[in-house]
């Protein structure tokens, strides 16, 4: 039994127009950015290392460094990217970092942390 045209509901029109548009919008949508959920990566400090004692990073996206101290206070400086921060045991300290320039950043622990101290050296290498 076919419907004439006095039968259909009212608002059949409309639902068809958020149809159509739901539809245009979920193709037209573009894709979430990588700084929407920046990368995660996590370094310990332990006397008298970092593990991993380097990473990489990519130029203009971010990434979070997640520092965990295993044993006594420790800290990260690496100046060419703005990180100055004291990692306390039994927390985690977040740095969010952006790089905007590619190259190599040296960094090191900056909290006197006992006789093998100066030994702890940190690499951040940032590609294009």
């Amino acid at each position: 039994m076919a419907l004439s045209r006095s039968s259909r509901s009212p608002g059949w029109r409309s639902s068809l127009a958020v149809l159509l548009w739901l539809t245009f919008a979920a193709f037209t949508t573009s894709a979430p950015s990588e700084n929407s959920h920046p990368r995660q990566i996590i370094v310990h400090a332990k006397r008298f290392a970092f593990t991993p004692a380097e990473i990489t990073l990519k130029k203009g996206q971010t990434a979070k460094i997640v520092l965990i101290s295993d044993d006594v206070p420790h800290g990260l400086t690496v100046v060419g990217l703005g990180i100055d921060v004291e990692i306390r045991k039994g927390h985690k300290t977040i740095v969010p970092v952006t790089p905007t320039q590619a190259g190599d950043f040296a960094g090191a622990c900056s909290i006197f942390c006992g006789n093998g101290h100066r030994d702890m050296e940190f690499v951040i290498h940032v590609i294009e």
